[in-house]
């Protein structure tokens, strides 16, 4: 008895990308988002920070949050970014895991592929804002940027607004026909736009997605009532929003500190176009109902997200939890006794 005892506080859960995919529904990440920020509101401490480091041909990126509030579990991911990765080994841009640690008795819980499931967070971090930002009767998306990510922005948006339009633009246009494509359904068209003002015309949602140096949304864009949600820029390298932009809407952020440093608002701090008190709420005043989002029906709102270890712990204790329900995914007996499937 003791010896099963020991077994299961030692046995690990292995998920991969496919694992991922198959546990985490978005809806039910964007709820526990929703319930992490909220529980931040309260414990400003818990907010986790980045370590970056530079290496030959790119970065390493080390994320690292606490469940707010309960600390129930502590996850850090490990990424490593190789912009020629792909054509120099033929292997993916980014790679990397998470590993989950029980924050109470400090025990390894997990080990998570890392791509799926920062691809599945930061759709849901962005569906989430956007429920505070967009329009409730929101129907008509722009997908800026067909890359991996976009494929879990659409998935994430869906499940939150009734959309029955889609347009996507992407510098690869065979690339943005391909995504269009396999996105078009009988209640939800998806179309390729040839460019980046077709693309947001009229539309009440836009995602830009994208690993842009130069704003791809400019000032002299029609944006009225639009909600924006910038998610490509991760360091002070990459800008996909023009400082006078974000200068004329209602900014939200996931993080500010983080976002001041590394995303769009960065940028517009820079260029002097705003100050970091004119940014109007965190997504932790939203989440607990301290703040509202959107305040008009015409005004313009971006959303600038450079990502956080609050939403990899949330959305990794949720796969951890789900992993162990449902029997999903390897298991690892750190006490020596190897692996299972």
């Amino acid at each position: 008895m003791a010896q099963s005892v020991a077994r299961a506080s030692s046995e690990i859960v292995l998920l991969s990308g496919h694992d991922l995919r198959r546990l985490l529904d978005p809806k039910v990440v964007i709820e526990a988002l929703r319930e992490a920020y909220a529980a931040l509101a309260d414990n400003p401490g818990d907010q986790g920070r980045s370590v970056g480091f530079m290496i030959d041909g790119g970065s390493v990126h080390v994320k690292s949050g606490l469940l707010p509030g309960s600390h129930l579990a502590f996850a850090s991911k490990v990424n490593v970014n190789l912009p020629d990765n792909w054509k120099l080994r033929q292997l993916p841009t980014i790679q990397g895991m998470v590993v989950v640690s029980d924050a109470k008795d400090g025990r390894p819980l997990a080990i998570l592929e890392s791509i799926a499931l920062t691809g599945i967070r930061t759709a849901a971090t962005a569906a989430l804002a956007a429920e505070y930002g967009a329009r409730k009767h929101s129907k008509r998306m722009a997908v800026i940027g067909c890359g991996a990510q976009a494929s879990y922005q659409l998935e994430a948006i869906k499940t939150v607004f009734p959309l029955e339009t889609v347009r996507v633009f992407d510098i690869d246009s065979v690339r943005a026909e391909t995504f269009a494509r396999a996105n078009s359904t009988a209640t939800c068209s998806a179309t390729a736009a040839p460019g980046v003002r077709d693309a947001v015309r009229d539309v009440d949602i836009c995602i830009t997605c994208t690993t842009s140096k130069s704003p791809i949304l400019t000032d002299d864009l029609d944006l009225r009532g639009c909600f924006i949600a910038a998610i490509g820029a991760d360091n002070p390298d990459k800008q996909e929003i023009a400082p006078a932009l974000m200068r004329r809407a209602r900014v939200l952020v996931d993080d500010i500190e983080t976002c001041a440093s590394g995303g769009d608002l960065n940028h517009a701090l820079r260029a002097g176009a705003m100050s970091k008190d004119q940014v109007h709420a965190e997504l932790a005043d939203l989440a607990a109902g301290r703040k509202r989002g959107r305040m008009t029906e015409d005004e313009l709102v971006i959303f600038d997200s450079s990502g956080s270890g609050v939403q990899d712990v949330a959305a990794a204790w949720v796969a951890y939890r789900e992993g162990r329900r449902t029997g999903i995914g390897g298991r690892f007996d750190l006490s020596g006794a190897g692996m299972e499937q």
